[in-house]
């Protein structure tokens, strides 16, 4: 009777330790998946042009949208577009392009027509008009070992409610652009962590 209850024991033990190795918590997977890790989920790396991430869990990538409404945007928790990463190479052959700057008053804008106001519910290009940009921070700061022009914008809205700063990274040899929409101190300290551990290609 003792021995049926020890491998009784020892199986359910057994059983224990399977069950855990297969619900493993792994970066960039969900619990207990067997999948590959994702390019555009929490915890996994992404790469714009020459630049690689890692992305913290509860964010998103998309790579490319339909329309390009969401092309480089970061999805934080419920927030559709809490910060956006460019590659702009392509862009900057335009004879018409305007590089980022912060000596513009929508220097954070690289779209065609009248600015957008971009908040936790409005996805670049679904806002309102933007009514005012006023540069009030301007420097450089870095992203991994590199140094980017910086600066933070005060935006205003035809609906004051959305008013909100707006922080920009650009890396003007490498053509990648970094936005954060509405920052807030959590999201400023987020992004922050991103951009520090920052490798590039070249």
């Amino acid at each position: 009777m003792r021995s049926k209850v020890f491998w009784f024991a020892v199986l359910a033990a057994a059983v224990t330790l399977a069950v855990a190795g297969c619900t493993e918590s792994v970066p960039g997977r969900a619990r207990g998946s067997t999948a590959p890790a994702s390019s555009t989920t929490g915890g996994a790396a992404i790469t714009v042009a020459t630049m690689h991430v890692t992305l913290p869990e509860g964010m998103h990538y998309t790579k490319t949208s339909s329309g390009d409404s969401l092309d480089g945007c970061l999805t934080a928790h419920s927030v559709t577009c809490a910060a956006r990463m460019l590659d702009l190479r392509a862009a900057s052959g335009d004879p018409q392009f305007d590089a980022p700057s912060a000596s513009r008053p929508y220097g954070w804008y690289t779209g065609s027509g009248a600015p957008r106001c971009v908040t936790p519910s409005t996805p670049p290009g679904a806002g309102p008009a933007a009514t005012g940009s006023t540069v009030v921070q301007r420097g450089f700061a870095p992203i991994g070992p590199k140094t980017a022009d910086y600066a933070r914008w005060h935006v205003t809205c035809t609906d004051p409610a959305q008013d909100s700063e707006i922080r920009m990274w650009w890396l003007p040899v490498s053509k990648i652009l970094v936005l954060e929409y509405a920052s807030t101190p959590a999201l400023d300290q987020q992004i922050d962590r991103i951009l520090a551990g920052a490798t590039f290609d070249q």
